[in-house]
This record gives structure tokens, C-alpha cells and sequence, in this order.
């Protein structure tokens, strides 16, 4: 297997890593075919020998993209936390590794951002209370809901971004974001 760098997290992807985060794909990775990102979900075409991460100049940024891209930090550590709690709420094993995949996946989109926007840390969100999902497909529906609003932050604000490569980024993301709609049951 061809060591790969994938351009968008800036991750390193191998033979020890390929695989990881596989419940959050339809398609998983294999030695032989890689198709996606196992840290950030982006599909093949991210994903270079050698290659570096998406160049970006931050000078560009006014502060309304600086806002956007910090509300798209919040949004992902959002979806992450929700995960991260859904994994240890769902009753069904495949459902439970599934949502702590997408919890890595998120929580990666939100340190993309950070980076992105020069931010320090990740922000910690008010906890919620997240019992009212007590099924698995209330979970589900859940999950597909917050799918479908990133997919519609990431649409929406990207025709205000003032760089281009960002917006790329926005892009990407997005496409990832709307193979876990597919994912998660719509």
C-alpha cells in the first residue's frame, strides 16, 4: 500500500490506518482500494502520495469569514458531542461503532476549521441533555437531521467565504457530511 497524505486534514494514511472510523463510511477502505479520508471523510482525489495540505491565506479572511468559520467549529464539535453521546445511548452494536466513528469524523472537521481560522482551542459547548432520543431510530433521525443542517451551513456560507481554497475546504466537507445523510437513514 502507497503512503497517502490526505490534503484537506493533513493526515498521513497507511497501512495501520487505513481502516479507521470504517463504520462511518458506506464503502469502507481497503489495502487495496482506498476511497476515502479514514480522519475527515474526503473522498480519493484528497488523498495524495507526498501530497500537502490545501494551501489557504488567512490575510484574506475579513471578520465575517472568521465568524462563519468559527460558527463551522461549533458546529462540527456540535455533531461531534452528539455522537459521542448517541454511541453510548444506541442499543445496537453496529449503530453504537457507527456513531463513534462519525464522532472522530466530526470532531476532525471542527480542528480543520480551528486551523483554518487560527483558532486556539476547541470551544467547549454547553452539555445537552439528549434522553427525549431513547430509541435507536429517534437517534438516527437525529443524526440525519444535524447532517442535513451542515450540509445547509456549509452551502449557505460558502458563497460569503473570501478565499478560495476555504471555500474548497467548505466544499469537501460538505460532500462528506451528505454521504452520512445516506449514512444515517435518508
Amino acid at each position: 500500500m502507497v503512503k497517502m497524505n490526505c490534503i484537506v486534514c493533513g493526515m498521513g494514511i497507511n497501512e495501520k490506518n487505513y481502516n479507521f472510523n470504517k463504520e462511518a463510511f458506506i464503502n469502507s477502505n481497503s489495502k487495496e482500494k482506498i476511497m476515502y479520508c479514514p480522519f475527515c471523510g474526503v473522498a480519493i482525489e484528497y488523498l495524495i502520495e507526498d501530497g500537502q495540505e490545501i494551501k489557504y491565506d488567512r490575510n484574506k479572511l475579513n471578520q465575517n469569514d472568521l465568524k462563519i468559520i468559527d460558527h463551522a467549529v461549533k458546529l462540527e464539535v456540535f455533531n461531534g458531542d452528539f455522537y459521542k453521546k448517541a454511541s453510548d445511548m444506541a442499543k445496537d452494536e453496529n449503530v453504537k461503532s457507527m456513531f463513534k466513528a462519525l464522532s472522530s469524523i466530526e470532531y476532525m472537521h471542527a480542528r480543520i476549521h480551528k486551523k483554518i481560522a487560527g483558532i486556539k482551542e476547541i470551544p467547549a459547548l454547553k452539555d445537552m441533555d439528549y434522553s427525549k432520543y431513547n430509541t435507536d431510530e429517534a437517534l438516527l433521525a437525529a443524526a440525519c437531521q444535524r447532517e442535513k443542517h451542515a450540509v445547509e451551513y456549509y452551502k449557505k456560507y460558502k458563497k460569503e467565504i473570501h478565499e478560495e481554497n476555504i471555500v474548497k475546504i467548505f466544499d469537501v466537507l460538505s460532500r462528506v457530511e451528505e454521504e452520512h445523510i445516506e449514512l444515517t437513514g435518508e
